[in-house]
């Protein structure tokens, strides 16, 4: 009965057309017997039934570029055609699309796969469905929850001495040389040897233990890593740069080379430091970035040098990066996928001039990231 029904409707659909646009009467008989068939269907399948959906997420902690895929099981008493969108979230980028349509005799499968790009943790709106039926009685609607997902930038390791040595090292010996200065560095535990009128009493309070508000020392070069995260971005590039920017960070930490972040256009500042803790800090401020137009770009601190992570640096706001810092690195961060990728890798790479900036083009995930960290 099912099949008979399948080839009604199928005959069904083209006889209503060529009745309407023909207007020829004795064309109405043709048009009728499916729909008598139809309503015959109807009068043995269609007074109780019901769909059933499932949905299982494989895959609900990733880093940026991995694939998260979300799976669906449909079960129906009566069988028709089943529309469903999945996985519509701003901090995914999908292949291909996310909407599909399949039939449903009593059971059917389909999935759905989307990459991760926009680090953070977030719940992943409900799956939106509509059933209709073959004996064409109304549809039936719903929505299928999902579940929450976590996207975390990746680490990649990079050579330290030879990273920290261009980004800019220490300009007189030892760890914090030089005079101190007011600029805030962090708290961290006391060290012996410390100035005593530095502890913060506030946290010894708190935890029992030495603490001390550590400042700058003159003399001692600074990095802000200037991340974009703004909505003319696609998410899978600011992912990709904020795991660089983690990964610039974690290189300068072991070297000892006090590192901030600043994000535009939301203003989020980290000031400089290095130590574990500090690097932790960066790390989760990574993990709660917010995109957002950029309507205005605001200004990082003072730094000796700024690197400047944008899927499109701006000019102005490099020039303007210029004026407050003695070097500056834009990396445009530019993702390539799909069938023409293998094309790309003939002009992957290389590194440019933008006006008084050395820019550097990066492509992932055709580029490994440890080479443009080789090429700072």
């Amino acid at each position: 009965m099912e099949e008979i029904a399948r080839y009604a409707l199928a005959l069904e659909i083209p006889a209503l057309a060529l009745l309407i646009f023909t207007r020829r009467l004795e064309l109405l008989p043709s048009a009728m017997l499916p729909l008598a068939i139809l309503a015959a269907f109807y009068l043995v399948y269609g007074r109780d039934w019901g769909v059933d959906v499932r949905v299982s997420l494989v895959g609900n902690s990733l880093k940026v570029e991995d694939k998260l895929r979300l799976e669906l099981e449909i079960s129906s008493e009566v069988p028709g055609v089943f529309l469903f969108n999945a996985l519509d979230d701003r901090g995914l980028v999908a292949e291909k699309p996310t909407v599909g349509a399949l039939y449903v005799s009593h059971r059917g499968f389909a999935s759905v796969e989307a990459i991760a790009g926009l680090p953070g943790r977030r719940r992943l709106p409900e799956v939106e469905w509509v059933f209709y039926p073959l004996h064409l009685s109304s549809p039936a609607r719903g929505r299928a929850h999902v579940g929450a997902t976590e996207v975390t930038p990746y680490l990649v390791p990079a050579k330290i001495k030879g990273l920290a040595s261009s980004l800019g090292a220490p300009r007189a010996p030892g760890l914090l040389a030089g005079p101190r200065s007011t600029d805030f560095l962090e708290v961290r535990e006391y060290r012996p040897g410390d100035p005593y009128k530095l502890i913060n009493w506030k946290a010894y309070a708190k935890t029992g233990v030495l603490h001390i508000n550590e400042t700058l020392r003159e003399g001692h070069s600074t990095i802000y890593i200037v991340l974009d995260a703004s909505t003319s971005c696609r998410p899978d590039a600011v992912g990709h740069g904020a795991s660089l920017a983690l990964s610039i960070a974690h290189a300068a930490v072991e070297a000892r080379i006090p590192v901030g972040l600043f994000v535009a256009p939301s203003g989020v500042s980290l000031p400089p430091t290095d130590s574990p803790a500090g690097l932790k800090l960066l790390r989760e401020a990574l993990m709660r970035l917010d995109l957002r137009p950029p309507i205005y770009r605001p200004m990082p601190p003072k730094a000796d040098t700024y690197i400047y992570i944008s899927c499109k640096p701006s000019p102005e706001y490099v020039e303007r990066l210029c004026t407050k810092a003695k070097r500056v690195v834009a990396i445009e961060v530019a993702p390539i996928r799909g069938l023409f990728a293998d094309l790309a890798k003939l002009f992957v790479g290389g590194t440019s001039k933008l006006l008084c900036a050395d820019k550097l083009v990066w492509s992932p995930p055709l580029e490994s990231p440890a080479k443009v960290l080789a090429r700072l």
